[in-house]
């Protein structure tokens, strides 16, 4: 069944030279909020435009300045997460002018983030540091923490009639026998997985591998479409065994990301940036006929768009002008995309193949993932047309419908059915 994608918007809080402004954005209670002075979240967001005349958007939901990273992923991660791990492909896309906090919803403050975070008895732990830490550092802890939890119960359903021992995995405590190893010996482990990095920078029209090394740094990427996504051919898929090594490889990735000065944005993204989680999850159950085994393989894509920019704002020179007119040649091609699949006329013409960006988020856009929209924007007044230029994109973003469908190898799925 075709579902809508999900739009959340999130409004940054003023930054130190901001300090006194008066938000030109409220965050309106829906009918289930309370009706506090403070308001965290909501359904609606109201704005005030250039003109002084009000604007008013209803989307899934909204965030103000007082919103941490807590909530921002325990309200619109998690639900994606879960399908991921039941096989759904899921996509979050941050999408906002320039220093309206993308990165920073997505990584947190620092591409670098503490090896303690990841700690299973740290899960519930609330410090400034770790309060601070971005949805894709958590998304990679919990998606561990659930994968090892569901080996080790699949594991100890073989041996539940022997004796067991505890073993905790994340906050819950798994019964395991000790006589698994031999079990294992016997046959192959009930539940195995796998997970693998992809991390791709779009610099203008340049896909770059950014975990790549060596000679294959210069090696060519190719899309292949699809009717409903897209893969990359040739980029490196990087397999890691824990959130912490998957951390290091990312936070090496954004080591050769793109970035400048501007005057709008000290560290501005001057590329778009795709993370892919895959994750491949082998499941076997035995019976008198033998064994059935069942493989999903799932991706959980983390975009973080590059700022759309003016340069009558930003001050940008040489160089730095070039990477904004491309940076906006492919916010103006994925606005016409979404624009054209918003409409909901099926003969309409969707330009993917105008970009290699658009091409990428074919499965995002239209396609079979769950999809979540994160619009990030600026409260200060001096950003009010950029801001509702932002909303104006996200609603027109929210009519979008995607067809997600469990990703089951079709082979594996023919043997059971035959058996």
């Amino acid at each position: 069944m075709a579902t809508n994608i999900q739009v959340a918007v999130r409004i940054r809080p003023f930054l130190p030279f901001e300090t006194g402004s008066k938000s030109v954005i409220d965050v309106l209670p829906g009918e289930d909020d309370p009706h506090d002075e403070k308001i965290v979240q909501g359904r609606s967001v109201r704005i005030a435009g250039s003109s002084r005349k009000s604007h008013a958007f209803t989307f899934d939901r909204c965030f103000s300045g007082l919103a941490d990273q807590v909530e921002i992923y325990n309200s619109l991660i998690i639900p994606l997460l879960s399908s991921c791990l039941e096989g759904y492909n899921a996509t979050t896309l941050a999408y906002g002018q320039t220093g309206a906090g993308k990165t920073y919803t997505t990584l947190g403050p620092s591409a670098a983030t503490s090896p303690d975070f990841f700690l299973p008895q740290n899960i519930n732990k609330r410090t400034a540091e770790f309060d601070a830490v971005g949805i894709l550092p958590r998304t990679l802890r919990d998606i561990f923490i659930q994968l090892e939890r569901k080996r080790l119960l699949s594991s100890s359903v073989i041996d539940s009639e022997n004796g067991s021992d505890g073993v905790e995995v994340g906050l819950q405590t798994v019964k395991q026998s000790p006589k698994s190893n031999r079990a294992a010996n016997d046959k192959k482990q009930p539940f195995e997985y796998t997970v693998k990095l992809q991390f791709l920078e779009l610099y203008g029209e340049d896909i770059r591998d950014l975990l790549s090394t060596g000679s294959a740094q210069t090696k060519k990427i190719v899309i292949r479409d699809s009717s409903d996504d897209a893969e990359a051919m040739g980029a490196t898929e990087q397999v890691v065994s824990t959130a912490q090594e998957a951390m290091v490889c990312l936070t090496r990735g954004m080591l050769h990301r793109v970035t400048g000065a501007t005057a709008m944005n000290a560290e501005s993204s001057r590329s778009h940036a795709i993370m892919s989680v895959i994750i491949e999850q082998t499941s076997r159950t035995y019976d008198g006929d033998g064994e059935a085994v069942v493989n999903r393989k799932s991706k959980f894509n983390f975009i973080d768009l590059a700022g759309a920019e003016r340069q009558k704002r930003t001050n940008a020179k040489g160089q730095r002008l070039k990477e904004g007119i491309n940076i906006n040649k492919g916010l103006l091609v994925l606005g016409n995309v979404i624009s054209a699949l918003a409409s909901g006329d099926k003969k309409s013409f969707v330009p993917f193949r105008d970009s290699k960006l658009t091409r990428l988020l074919r499965g995002s856009l239209g396609g079979n993932h769950k999809t979540l929209m994160i619009a990030c924007a600026s409260p200060a007044p001096k950003n009010a047309e950029e801001s509702l230029n932002c909303l104006r994109y996200a609603n027109r973003a929210k009519q979008i419908k995607n067809l997600a469908v469990v990703n089951v190898d079709p082979h594996s799925r023919l043997v059971n059915q035959l058996r």
